[in-house]
């Protein structure tokens, strides 16, 4: 195995057992690490905002000024939502403008815009499944401060990479991008997941 590639496709016959077993307790523990960094998240964004907005309102209500406490409370509100936003699967139907919508909503929080050159032809290519891994792949890499985000075709895959920050959780994207066909490479300096395209002749299912 070539240093930094950290999963190759593997079709089913080669899988024995308890390199199935393996694979499935390595996505659970993945899946265990994404939930938790989502708690932390969550305390840290929207949780600590509702705290400021109680004590505003708590003051608010001994005489404080109320226009404090409805500037907490639009601040917590604010934050809740884009804790809400960033939960939901998107990418499914059109990847570029899901990515598109993502460094603006990066904007809006005060981040930098992501450097964004997507094919769109290849991304098409992709089944849903992957288009929607694809973008979790963009997300995850954003909030980590990636700026520059790259869709190409790669032979028989469609190849993302970003650039500009270390990528969280590389092993469980290893494990995820496994499970979907396809694979993480790590053996240049910026990470790339390559995600099986659909043949020319195949639907979209």
């Amino acid at each position: 195995m070539a240093d930094g590639l950290l999963s190759l496709p593997v079709s089913p016959q080669q899988r024995c057992p308890v390199d199935a077993a393996c694979e499935v307790a390595d996505l659970l523990a993945a899946e265990d690490a994404e939930a938790d960094a989502l708690a932390d998240r969550l305390h840290d964004g929207a949780l600590q905002a509702l705290v400021v907005a109680r004590y505003a309102t708590d003051a608010a209500v001994r005489g404080a000024d109320p226009a404090l406490a409805r500037d907490a409370v639009q601040e917590a509100l604010v934050s809740l939502r884009r804790s809400v936003w960033l939960l939901r699967p998107r990418g499914g139907d059109d990847l570029p403008a899901a990515l598109t919508e993502l460094s603006k909503r990066a904007v809006a929080a005060g981040c930098p815009a992501l450097d964004l050159a997507v094919d769109a032809a290849v991304a098409a290519q992709l089944p849903a499944a992957c288009r929607t891994a694809a973008y979790r792949f963009v997300q995850a890499a954003s909030l980590a401060g990636c700026g520059e985000v790259r869709l190409v075709r790669d032979g028989a895959y469609a190849a993302l990479s970003v650039a500009g920050a270390d990528l969280p959780q590389p092993t469980g994207w290893a494990v995820r991008a496994a499970a979907l066909g396809g694979f993480l490479d790590r053996s240049g300096p910026t990470p790339r997941l390559l995600l099986p395209l659909l043949d020319d002749r195949e639907d979209d299912r």
